[in-house]
Protein backbone atom coordinates (compact mmCIF):
# COMPACT_ATOMS: atom_id res chain seq x y z
CA UNK A 1 0.00 0.00 0.00
CA UNK A 2 1.13 3.14 -0.73
CA UNK A 3 2.11 5.82 1.71
CA UNK A 4 -0.29 8.18 0.11
CA UNK A 5 -3.45 5.66 0.96
CA UNK A 6 -2.67 5.07 4.17
CA UNK A 7 -1.77 8.84 4.77
CA UNK A 8 -5.77 9.12 2.99
CA UNK A 9 -6.97 6.14 5.48
CA UNK A 10 -6.28 8.12 8.66
CA UNK A 11 -8.79 9.70 10.34
CA UNK A 12 -7.99 12.35 12.24
CA UNK A 13 -5.68 15.47 10.90
CA UNK A 14 -3.49 15.09 13.64
CA UNK A 15 -3.23 11.25 12.91
CA UNK A 16 -2.40 12.34 9.51
CA UNK A 17 0.09 15.07 10.39
CA UNK A 18 2.21 12.42 12.45
CA UNK A 19 2.48 10.26 10.31
CA UNK A 20 3.62 12.72 7.48
CA UNK A 21 6.20 13.59 10.01
CA UNK A 22 7.06 9.95 10.57
CA UNK A 23 7.21 9.34 6.93
CA UNK A 24 10.14 11.73 6.66
CA UNK A 25 12.06 10.16 9.34
CA UNK A 26 11.38 6.72 7.45
CA UNK A 27 12.84 8.30 4.35
CA UNK A 28 15.87 9.08 5.93
CA UNK A 29 16.38 5.69 7.47
CA UNK A 30 16.21 4.41 4.04
CA UNK A 31 18.66 7.20 2.77
CA UNK A 32 15.48 8.82 0.41
CA UNK A 33 13.93 11.51 0.89
CA UNK A 34 13.22 12.29 -2.84
CA UNK A 35 9.34 11.41 -2.05
CA UNK A 36 8.58 14.00 1.13
CA UNK A 37 8.60 16.91 -1.06
CA UNK A 38 5.21 16.23 -1.72
CA UNK A 39 4.48 17.24 1.58
CA UNK A 40 6.36 19.87 1.54
CA UNK A 41 4.27 23.03 1.38
CA UNK A 42 6.48 25.71 -1.55
CA UNK A 43 7.20 28.31 1.56
CA UNK A 44 8.85 25.89 3.54
CA UNK A 45 10.54 27.56 6.22
CA UNK A 46 13.41 25.49 8.57
CA UNK A 47 15.23 27.28 11.26
CA UNK A 48 18.02 25.33 12.61
CA UNK A 49 20.79 26.95 15.48
CA UNK A 50 23.32 29.62 13.63
CA UNK A 51 26.04 27.60 14.67
CA UNK A 52 25.69 24.71 11.79
CA UNK A 53 26.85 25.62 8.62
CA UNK A 54 22.93 25.14 7.37
CA UNK A 55 21.68 27.23 10.40
CA UNK A 56 19.48 29.76 10.28
CA UNK A 57 16.11 30.22 7.74
CA UNK A 58 16.35 28.45 4.98
CA UNK A 59 13.19 29.29 3.48
CA UNK A 60 11.51 27.18 0.51
CA UNK A 61 11.04 23.68 0.18
CA UNK A 62 13.78 23.49 -2.61
CA UNK A 63 16.38 24.90 -0.25
CA UNK A 64 15.53 22.56 2.45
CA UNK A 65 15.52 19.30 0.28
CA UNK A 66 18.69 20.28 -1.32
CA UNK A 67 20.34 22.57 0.85
CA UNK A 68 19.85 21.78 4.36
CA UNK A 69 19.53 17.87 3.44
CA UNK A 70 22.45 17.60 1.52
CA UNK A 71 24.54 18.96 4.36
CA UNK A 72 22.85 17.10 6.83
CA UNK A 73 23.73 13.82 5.16
CA UNK A 74 27.18 14.25 5.38
CA UNK A 75 27.30 14.35 9.05
CA UNK A 76 23.93 12.41 10.78
CA UNK A 77 24.09 8.90 10.38
CA UNK A 78 20.03 8.01 10.09
CA UNK A 79 21.04 4.34 9.98
CA UNK A 80 21.30 4.93 13.69
CA UNK A 81 18.07 6.66 14.38
CA UNK A 82 15.63 6.20 17.04
CA UNK A 83 12.34 7.92 17.95
CA UNK A 84 12.72 9.39 21.85
CA UNK A 85 9.37 10.58 21.59
CA UNK A 86 7.29 11.72 18.68
CA UNK A 87 3.63 13.98 20.02
CA UNK A 88 0.73 15.54 17.81
CA UNK A 89 -1.63 18.35 18.80
CA UNK A 90 -3.46 19.97 16.52
CA UNK A 91 -1.68 21.56 13.31
CA UNK A 92 1.60 20.55 15.71
CA UNK A 93 4.41 17.68 15.89
CA UNK A 94 7.44 17.55 17.97
CA UNK A 95 9.52 14.78 17.32
CA UNK A 96 12.45 13.91 19.88
CA UNK A 97 15.02 11.72 18.14
CA UNK A 98 18.67 10.23 18.62
CA UNK A 99 20.94 10.13 15.81
CA UNK A 100 23.75 8.75 15.08
CA UNK A 101 26.96 11.31 14.22
CA UNK A 102 28.86 10.34 11.14
CA UNK A 103 32.01 8.62 11.26
CA UNK A 104 32.16 8.24 14.85
CA UNK A 105 30.31 6.21 17.80
CA UNK A 106 28.58 9.55 19.11
CA UNK A 107 24.44 9.65 19.21
CA UNK A 108 22.89 12.87 19.17
CA UNK A 109 19.25 13.92 20.50
CA UNK A 110 17.53 16.20 18.08
CA UNK A 111 14.09 18.20 19.20
CA UNK A 112 12.09 18.93 15.78
CA UNK A 113 8.96 21.20 15.88
CA UNK A 114 6.71 20.68 12.96
CA UNK A 115 3.98 22.65 11.92
CA UNK A 116 1.57 21.58 9.49
CA UNK A 117 -1.60 22.50 7.56
CA UNK A 118 -3.78 20.59 5.00
CA UNK A 119 -1.38 18.13 4.61
CA UNK A 120 1.78 19.87 3.75
CA UNK A 121 4.22 21.09 6.50
CA UNK A 122 4.96 24.57 6.77
CA UNK A 123 7.62 24.50 8.83
CA UNK A 124 10.50 22.61 11.03
CA UNK A 125 12.26 24.45 14.28
CA UNK A 126 15.66 22.23 15.25
CA UNK A 127 17.16 22.12 18.43
CA UNK A 128 20.22 20.19 19.29
CA UNK A 129 21.49 18.60 22.41
CA UNK A 130 24.66 18.99 23.18
CA UNK A 131 26.09 18.76 20.30
CA UNK A 132 29.51 18.51 20.95
CA UNK A 133 30.19 15.61 18.61
CA UNK A 134 28.48 17.13 15.51
CA UNK A 135 30.40 20.38 16.02
CA UNK A 136 33.63 18.12 15.85
CA UNK A 137 32.66 16.17 13.29
CA UNK A 138 31.60 19.24 10.81
CA UNK A 139 34.84 20.84 11.96
CA UNK A 140 36.32 17.74 11.20
CA UNK A 141 35.04 17.57 7.29
CA UNK A 142 35.86 20.94 6.34
CA UNK A 143 39.49 19.80 4.85
CA UNK A 144 37.08 17.25 2.79
CA UNK A 145 34.77 19.59 1.83
CA UNK A 146 32.90 22.70 1.60
CA UNK A 147 30.08 23.64 3.71
CA UNK A 148 27.84 26.53 2.96
CA UNK A 149 24.71 28.19 4.65
CA UNK A 150 21.85 28.17 2.53
CA UNK A 151 20.71 31.15 0.48
CA UNK A 152 17.88 32.88 2.17
CA UNK A 153 15.57 34.36 0.07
Amino acid sequence: MSEHALLTGLSSQVERNKAIVMAFYDGGVRGDISGFGQYLHPDFVCSAPNYLPWGGDTQGAHGYLNDVLAQVAKVLDFGRFSYESITAENDRVVAVINVGVTGTRAMIKISEHWRLRNDKAQSIWVAYYEPMALLEQIESNKSHATYHRPVVQ
